[in-house]
């Protein structure tokens, strides 16, 4: 249930109605301007005038459990309503209301490590392609030999390390003019070069 705040907005005193009906009386009212009051789950909230609160009751409880737009649109706020106390003399006039509690929020926590993309795992298998050809023209068995790779592996290194690294501008054949040499050999362009030493740079 929702809670719902009581304030006391303004009293209107009857002086003539009080001089011509009622008996003199000492002490008649506790409640002062702007009292504020908090009802949890549809009660009486503690130190609320008893008369009073048989007068809110019903308009709080319906607040309290969500329901609001009383007399089909009386309020600017519809989940609100203006009632007076029951006193004839002396009334004070309340503003009831819901409370609207934030939405409670997720505490911030470390967000864990995402797993390698496949493209990232290409990345790592380019890295070490360059790394095994460095500033050679080596032969593509050399390679696969240098890469612990079975020589029956040959199509996993061409689509997983040859295909990406000349994809990307790092390796080119060392004799474009025969393609489908058996012998064919490969080397770094500039641009391979250039990530082949920055790697050596990072494993100093």
């Amino acid at each position: 249930m929702k809670e719902v705040r009581i304030t006391a907005v303004r009293q209107t005193v009857y002086n003539d109605l009080m001089a011509k009906y009622e008996n003199p009386i000492e002490h008649t009212c506790d409640i002062r301007q702007g009292q504020q009051w908090i009802s949890v789950n549809g009660q009486c909230p503690e130190g609320m005038c008893p008369a009073a609160w048989l007068t809110l009751r019903d308009f709080v409880r319906q607040l309290a459990r969500g329901k609001g737009n009383f007399y089909d649109g009386w309020m600017q706020n519809p989940m609100s309503a203006m009632i007076s106390c029951n006193d004839g003399f002396r009334p004070f006039s309340f503003y009831i209301e819901t409370i609207e509690k934030p939405k409670a929020t997720n505490p911030i926590t470390e967000k864990p490590k995402a797993l390698p993309t496949p493209q990232q795992r290409i990345d790592q298998r380019v890295e070490r392609l360059i790394a095994v050809i460095g500033k050679a023209v080596i032969p593509r068995r050399q390679i696969v030999a240098e890469l612990d790779m079975r020589q029956s592996s040959r199509h996993t290194f061409i689509n997983n390390y040859l295909k990406p690294a000349v994809a990307n501008g790092y390796v080119v054949m060392a004799n474009p003019g025969s393609p489908t040499t058996p012998g064919q050999a490969y080397r770094l362009t500039a641009k391979g070069l250039a990530l082949y030493t920055r790697l050596l740079s990072q494993a100093e």
